[in-house]
């Protein structure tokens, strides 16, 4: 990294190599992770070893952040090899970065000390609690849900709104020591990712470990001049991208020997099934590009120095619900076709259906992104007149 932006090209294709190399050891980790409920500890020390955690923490941090295309490419190959090691990744990433571009000076030194591993932080930034104020910060009272990878981090970030000051939202980051963390992550898909609840009770959170939640960033490139929803828009599609690429070839291997009965045709000779595939396969390219053309859209105007529009914030949030929306259709219908033995727990493709329809439900790809997107056509079309 030589501009004091983003990592270049070459991390990209070593850390794509890095998970190749891995690949055994995180698909291993995913039978584990089901069984765990949470990543096993050994594969999320060989994502802090591999440099995974700091792709989105500013450089002066420790990190070496990618540029929001190139951490796509990234997500989404992990995503391919296994979700729930590539969820545990995409949250330690999200959560590092966050805090790392904008807390405070002071906190900043106290989450990133110098010339230790960079921190594991989980949680999620829906103001789920109040936060009164008091000298020298904020007494904090909220319960804080899907909060993945917190069984392995050493800090939670939450978000509060300030009693007294109407529809004001800080974000705070506390030591996970100070939180009560609720083992409830008894569920039907992402079952690997730990993502419990915690709760907290008129904790005392200093100033200078929070931040507004429409602040600017504290430190950092480009990449932290995006707005918080933007930073992390990159994170979810671009997975569940991967997961649907994997379910494409795991349902193609399964073709060749899978009859509905016995002496019939095979799925890979019968045309309704070569036509779902080939439709299939064209759904996942559409919803790729039509996100990564979004994201693109928003950081080169975030590059020229102007922001990207609401228009723009639009279009990313909408392509996001669409790429994830999509993923999840493809493999529901690729399941179909696989009759009863892709019910069994050992079969990689119901395993893709529960973490899809599981993925499909976060807040982030709420079908709202539509109405806001419809909004602001409608909105354009009268500053035009039409």
């Amino acid at each position: 990294m030589t501009d004091g932006r983003v990592a270049g090209g070459d991390l990209r294709d070593k850390l794509l190599a890095r998970i190749r190399d891995h690949r055994e050891e995180f698909e291993a980790a995913g039978d584990r992770a089901e069984e765990l409920r949470t990543l096993p500890p050994d594969t999320v020390r060989t994502l802090q070893d591999l440099g995974i955690i700091g792709l989105k923490t500013p450089q002066e941090l420790g990190g070496t952040p990618l540029d929001p295309l190139e951490f796509c490419d990234f997500i989404e190959e992990l995503g391919y090899v296994d979700v729930s090691t590539a969820w545990g990744a995409m949250i330690g990433v999200g959560c590092a970065g966050m805090a790392g571009g904008w807390l405070p000076d002071d906190g900043a030194r106290r989450v990133f000390p110098a010339a230790r591993p960079l921190p594991l932080i989980a949680g999620q930034l829906q103001p789920r609690g109040t936060g009164r104020p008091v000298e020298g910060g904020y007494a904090v009272t909220g319960r804080w849900s899907f909060a993945s990878g917190i069984a392995h981090a050493g800090w939670v970030i939450g978000a509060f709104m300030v009693t007294g000051e109407d529809g004001r939202v800080m974000v705070f980051i506390a030591p996970k020591d100070e939180v009560t963390v609720i083992d409830n992550w008894h569920v039907a898909g992402l079952v690997g990712t730990g993502s419990m609840d915690f709760s907290m009770d008129e904790v005392f959170v200093p100033d200078e470990m929070t931040w507004d939640r429409i602040a600017p960033p504290a430190r950092g490139g480009d990449l932290f001049r995006q707005e918080g929803l933007l930073f992390v828009a990159n994170e979810v599609p671009p997975l569940c991208v991967g997961m649907a690429r994997r379910a494409l070839d795991d349902m193609t291997e399964l073709a060749g020997g899978t009859a509905r009965f016995a002496g019939g045709k095979t799925l890979s000779e019968r045309a309704v099934f070569l036509k779902e595939l080939g439709r299939a396969e064209t759904k996942v390219r559409a919803a790729r590009l039509v996100h990564r053309d979004a994201i693109a859209a928003a950081w080169e105007a975030t590059l020229a120095g102007t922001g990207a529009s609401p228009a723009q914030h639009a279009a990313v949030h909408a392509a996001s619900v669409f790429a994830v929306e999509t993923c999840a259709e493809v493999i529901t219908d690729l399941f179909r076709y696989g009759g009863g033995r892709v019910l069994s727990l050992s079969h990689p493709m119901q395993r893709h259906l529960r973490n899809a329809l599981a993925a499909r439900q976060h807040v982030a790809v709420t079908e709202e992104n539509y109405e806001t997107a419809g909004r602001e056509r409608i909105q354009a079309a009268k500053n035009r007149g039409d």
